[in-house]
């Protein structure tokens, strides 16, 4: 059996205490190798109870681990991505690529011309229940769809409810995992028609290259049960996808073994291109939005 793959973690916030640190050091495909933040502090915290090193700056990290997880805010992505990309290393990028669409150009540029190996955390594409949608999806003759994904995560108080979310709201969080689903379900989205508030509720008409609409609904203040679903319907019926119906503990270890599998030279779809692309289309959703 090959070595783990030793991944590097850049940011210390909920996400890596959460879903970053407990996934990649569970292997047995990785194992953690350490973690950096601008706060030491923040960085032993999450660090401590995987007992993983902790580094006093972002070299020392590239100097002990294979690949990078970036687990900070957008606007801070691109340039440790780039940094990483020019020390060899792969790098698993969050959602969005960054705050806005220059600077997530500018990272794709950087990566693709490199050539190097990256995976997007759309985790809706690692949920064990999406394959057979998918496959059953691609098969369908739809007329159309509708999706949505509402939680409570911009609620104060929330682990989530970080400065940048709740500045920008949740379409540009949020965006890219719904507008993904869409396209899973119905192909390539080629323009959007916005209405609504970013801080509340936002609505999303979607045109699709094949020539369907669908219909995308985002909110992240609402109390209650959170979903994230896609139905499309057609003369035979309907098809749709409940992001709840997968185990979260499966769809995160599909995250790894898939990075692991980037890493070593395999290209996945959920790539820096396919951010570019959803990044385009929240860009062009968000200036409709300001008016």
């Amino acid at each position: 059996m090959a070595d783990p793959l030793a991944i590097g973690v850049i940011g210390a916030g909920p996400w890596v205490r959460f879903v970053t640190g407990p996934v990649f050091a569970a292997g047995p495909e990785t194992r953690l190798a350490g973690i950096w933040s601008r706060t030491r502090a923040n960085a032993e915290a999450a660090a401590e109870p995987f007992g993983a090193a902790v580094f006093d700056d972002v070299d020392g990290l590239l100097d002990h681990c294979d690949a990078v997880a970036i687990a900070v805010a957008p606007g801070a992505q691109p340039d440790f991505a780039i940094r990483a990309a020019e020390r060899g290393k792969a790098v698993l990028l969050e959602k969005p690529l960054a705050l806005d669409l220059a600077e997530a150009e500018r990272l794709a540029d950087a990566l693709t011309s490199r050539g190097t190996p990256n995976l997007l955390t759309l985790t809706n594409r690692f949920n064990p229940a999406l394959p057979s949608f998918a496959e059953a999806a691609a098969a369908f003759d739809a007329f159309g769809g509708r999706g949505c994904f509402v939680s409570g995560a911009l609620l104060p108080g929330g682990p989530f409810a970080t400065d940048w979310r709740l500045d920008r709201g949740a379409l540009l969080d949020i965006g890219p995992h719904l507008l993904d689903l869409h396209e899973i379900a119905l192909g390539e989205i080629v323009a959007v028609d916005a209405s609504g508030d970013v801080q509340g509720w936002t609505s999303l008409t979607l045109h699709h290259a094949s020539g369907v609409t669908s219909q995308a609904s985002i909110c992240c203040k609402a109390t209650g049960e959170n979903r994230t679903e896609v139905e499309v319907f057609g003369a035979t019926g309907s098809l749709r996808y409940d992001g709840r119906a997968g185990n979260p503990a499966e769809t995160f270890a599909n995250l790894r073994r898939t990075f692991v599998a980037v890493a070593g030279g395999t290209p996945h779809l959920a790539d820096v291109t396919r951010g570019l692309h959803l990044q385009r289309l929240i860009a062009n959703a968000e200036a409709q939005l300001a008016g």
